[in-house]
Formats: C-alpha cells, structure tokens, sequence
C-alpha cells in the first residue's frame, strides 16, 4: 500500500495525470480542490485573490479519517493531489512527486483556463519561486521529493515517470527535488522584469 502526494502550482497538471496514472495503475484519488470548494469546508471568499478561503484545520481532519480508512481497504495505492498538499501531516503519505511547468507555458495554459491577468502573475510568481517545493521542504520529511518538468513532456511520459516511482523502480537523479531553477534561468536570460516589476 502506498500514498503518494502529486502538489505543484495550479496548471502543472496534477488532476490530469493523477487520473491517468490512477487508471494505469488502478490507483484513488483524492482531489483536494475539489474537496475543499465543498461548501463543508468554505468559510469566505476572497474577492480580491478570486478564491474560496477553506478550513484546513476541518480538510484535514477529513483527509486523515480517508486515509485511515483506506489504509483498512484492499486498495494498494492512493494519490493526493493539490497544490496545497503540503498540508497532510508526514506520517501520512510515502511518495512525495511535485510538478513544474516553466513560466511562460504556464501562463498559456492558465490564460486558456480564463483567469484573470491578476490571478495569473500570482500564479506564475508563486512557479517562479518555487512556493510549492519551498512548502514541501518545510515539512523535512524523511523521504525524496521528486520534482517533474511538466512544460514539454507529454502527459502520457509524466505518467509513466510517476509510475516508475511509484512502482520502486530506479529512478534518474534528475527527477530529485532541486534541479528546476525557473528564477536563474529568468535571471540569466534577463527576463525577471517579465513577471516581476
């Protein structure tokens, strides 16, 4: 049995590949944005952000109680995915995989989901600087947090890296936390100005 976490900025492609990879390896899911925007876990709406506030606190009491229960089932693998995955307590998951996408592709793939301009930079900013895997590192967990290049790969090859993951196999040490740097390759290619005034 194992729960693996799939977190990473909105429009990396978590829900897309967790699906694919749950139904290649006949895995669960559990979306946590779709669970949170439940209006169970709702407490205001941010206008400013255009985002539902939630009650972690309340999220994640639920998620363990999941987690407990399918720990109790037959089933050999859970995914986690969100961008706040951060949030599940370590002694919770076993497989840590987080998504990247370069900046420029991401604000494309967030322009086609109808964000707004504002919502958009935020998003981008947030890539840029690595929130998610920052996050992550924060929890100091025991086990590798693998990092995967979402920009050019098909969903298809992104499937099967986090498969060989999940499955044990042998895996490049490209594929380990810290190998994506989007800032200093702004930086070298003097385009920080482009998502940072």
């Amino acid at each position: 049995m194992k729960i693996v976490i799939i977190s990473g900025t909105p429009g990396t492609g978590k829900t897309t590949i967790s699906k694919m990879v749950s139904e290649i390896n006949n895995a669960q899911v559990i979306s946590l944005n779709q669970m949170a925007l439940s209006d169970e876990y709702i407490t205001k709406y941010d206008k400013k952000r255009e985002t539902q506030v939630i009650d972690t606190d309340k999220l994640i009491q639920y998620i363990i109680e999941l987690i407990k229960n399918f720990q109790q089932s037959s089933e050999s693998i859970l995914i986690i995915e969100g961008h706040f995955a951060d949030i599940i307590p370590n002694e919770y998951f076993d497989i840590t995989i987080l998504l990247r996408c370069e900046p420029y592709e991401l604000m494309k793939r967030l322009e086609s989901r109808g964000y707004l301009k504002e919502k958009i930079i935020e998003n981008v900013q947030s890539e840029i600087l690595g929130n998610c895997a920052n996050y992550l590192l924060q929890k100091s967990l025991s086990i590798p947090i693998y990092e995967i290049d979402t920009s050019t790969s098909s969903f298809n090859e992104i499937s099967e890296k986090i498969i060989k993951i999940i499955n044990g196999n042998k895996i490049d040490d490209d594929l380990i936390l810290g190998k994506i740097d989007w800032l200093e390759e702004l930086f070298q290619k003097d385009k920080i100005g482009d998502f940072f005034d």
